[in-house]
């Protein structure tokens, strides 16, 4: 017969071992978060933390810190593409892109005056903001991310960013300017 695992105890045993494996078997992912909205929720009690410490001061401090990753992620990208022997267009930050964005965004990708629209409808980032109550915080990283990773990527490429799921819209739009 199996000890609670409530119970008080020095050791814990085999059969707790099995019971904790046959239980996560059994729970399957019902109760896991996403990691990536883990680093959502994370991202936004570190800007509540500084903003509430700092104001409009840690706010624009939290900003910055999303440029500064954003553009790093970008010339990591552009480290991979220029080792391949491929040229640092848009379509190989896509093929190289370090996020893999099937899994924390259900978007559709379309052609649209010759440029690339992503429309995203569901956002891991933006859902583990919201299970938060903290999507505020989670509009600064929305509000730069992306035209950051680009920048970092190659200064050249353009990209607007109309509207994003954090902000309240719809959709999150990322327009990838290629005809100007």
């Amino acid at each position: 017969m199996l000890r609670k695992i409530t119970e008080k105890r020095e050791d814990f045993t085999n059969d707790d071992l099995m019971e904790v494996l046959n239980g996560q078997t059994e729970v399957g992912s019902k109760y896991k978060s996403h990691f990536f909205a883990m680093f959502a929720q994370l991202f936004c009690v570190i800007a509540e933390v500084i903003i509430s410490e700092f104001g409009d001061k840690g706010r624009e401090v939290m900003g910055d810190a999303v440029k500064k990753y954003g553009e790093e992620r970008g010339r990591r990208i552009a480290e991979i593409v220029k080792s391949q022997g491929k040229e640092l267009d848009l379509k190989n930050f896509f093929i190289y892109s370090d996020l893999d964005a099937k899994s924390t965004l259900k978007y559709t990708p379309k052609i649209v005056d010759g440029n690339l629209e992503i429309v995203g409808r569901d956002c891991v980032f933006c859902n583990g903001c919201k299970e938060w109550d903290k999507v505020e915080y989670g509009q600064i990283y929305c509000e730069y991310i992306d035209i950051s990773i680009l920048k970092g990527y190659n200064p050249n490429l353009k990209i607007e960013v109309p509207s994003t799921l954090t902000k309240g819209n719809k959709r999150c739009i990322l327009r990838y300017l290629v005809q100007e």
